[in-house]
């Protein structure tokens, strides 16, 4: 039985957008309207630090904003989250009972981020969505269903997003200081970013925590820069980063759509992450796409923000007020309706959303995400 608590007046229920990536969280709390209407009104939005840790990073990045803005979890009746690094069946009932912790009197809904972004871009509709934050990532939708990837980095055969690019910046500086490697740009760009003298430094810094991976990760906009200055170094490695995210790209593709792949033209192809705000990056991969048949934009508002557009598009069916929620092995057994998605042409513009706010610099997220093994297929619906 779900037992549900009294809501005073003056304290109408909440609901809760979340995405969570690897550099960053971002958190929307929505408060219900009093007049009567079935509606939601932005309380406040922020951005947290990384939760592509687990779930516990996720319940920690998600706690300390709220309670930052003095918001009561107690007082949240749905929450909707998009995590990255949930890369197996089962990821999301973990997440979302983690969340159920926090969030005691919440109906929790939890799916990857890359899903939310094909949601967010190609409605539900067949579409491809490709984020390129710390990681990277693909899923796709076509007549055969859902197909994903598992974004582990290496160990899944994955190359690129920003954490790599940041490994390989050290790499190419270390490598031409001492002569192993060519000239290159990136070495007094490294230095200067990372504050040390020399790559010896550097490498003892890493090793000892002074500069952290966080720190590591944010010199894939230093390689960025470098390539549109013509550094040759780092044009290819943006190259290679952008032929990466095509190939992984064509495995969703492969599965979505079968190993004779006939994609019709102008399927949608979503592009969200903070590489995609380099022109030569965007360009290059999006000509990649558009080879496999799809129409490629980058999304036009923040993955966040569709996860809002869907809550208000439901917001007559949400809970009027906190209940508590199933015990957890009833929870996980009970179907829930799926939340609205958007129209494919809501890729194009979201006229109603607030303005989203300046992320802090060097933060390539690069919303994280994800790489390969033979892909799943879902249902589609």
């Amino acid at each position: 039985m779900l037992t549900t608590f009294p809501n005073r007046a003056d304290e109408p229920a909440l609901a809760v957008a979340i995405d969570g990536g690897n550099s960053k969280t971002e958190v929307v709390v929505l408060e219900r309207v009093r007049d009567g209407a079935d509606g939601l009104v932005e309380r406040m939005r922020a951005i947290g630090g990384g939760s592509g840790s687990g779930p516990q990073a996720v319940v920690a990045a998600v706690r300390d904003v709220v309670a930052e803005r003095g918001i009561q979890p107690e007082r949240v009746a749905w929450v909707s989250a998009a995590i990255a690094g949930l890369d197996f069946p089962g990821d999301e009932t973990v997440h979302g009972w983690a969340l159920a912790g926090l969030f005691p009197n919440a109906e929790i809904e939890v799916v990857g981020d890359a899903v939310a972004v094909l949601e967010a871009g190609g409605g539900a509709g067949d579409a491809l969505a490709v984020v390129c934050g710390a990681g990277l990532n693909a899923v796709a939708r076509g007549p055969l269903g859902v197909a994903t990837v598992p974004a582990l980095g290496w160990v899944s055969g994955d190359w690129g997003g920003g954490d790599e690019l940041g490994r390989e910046a050290v790499r190419a500086a270390a490598r031409a200081e001492d002569g192993r490697g060519p000239e290159t740009a990136l070495l007094a760009l490294v230095l200067a970013q990372t504050g040390v003298p020399d790559t010896v430094s550097l490498a003892r810094s890493i090793r000892d925590g002074r500069v952290s991976m966080k720190q590591v990760g944010a010199l894939a906009t230093t390689v960025a820069r470098a390539a549109a200055e013509g550094d040759p170094v780092a044009t290819e490695l943006m190259g290679r980063a952008a032929r990466e995210a095509v190939l992984l790209a064509g495995v969703v593709t492969r599965g979505a759509w079968g190993a004779e792949v006939h994609v019709p033209p102008g399927t949608p192809a979503a592009l969200a992450g903070g590489l995609f705000a380099d022109e030569g990056f965007r360009t290059a991969v999006s000509e990649g796409l558009r080879a496999l048949g799809f129409d490629p934009r980058p999304l036009a508002f923040r993955p966040v923000d569709g996860l809002v557009r869907a809550l208000r598009d439901r917001a007559a069916d949400l809970p009027a007020a906190p209940g508590r929620p199933l015990a957890p092995e009833r929870a996980a057994a009970a179907e829930r309706p799926a939340p609205d998605r958007l129209a494919a042409n809501d890729l194009l513009a979201a006229p109603d959303l607030p303005a989203a706010p300046d992320l802090p610099e060097n933060t390539p997220d690069l919303p994280a995400i994800t790489p390969t093994q033979p892909p799943e297929r879902k249902d589609p619906r």
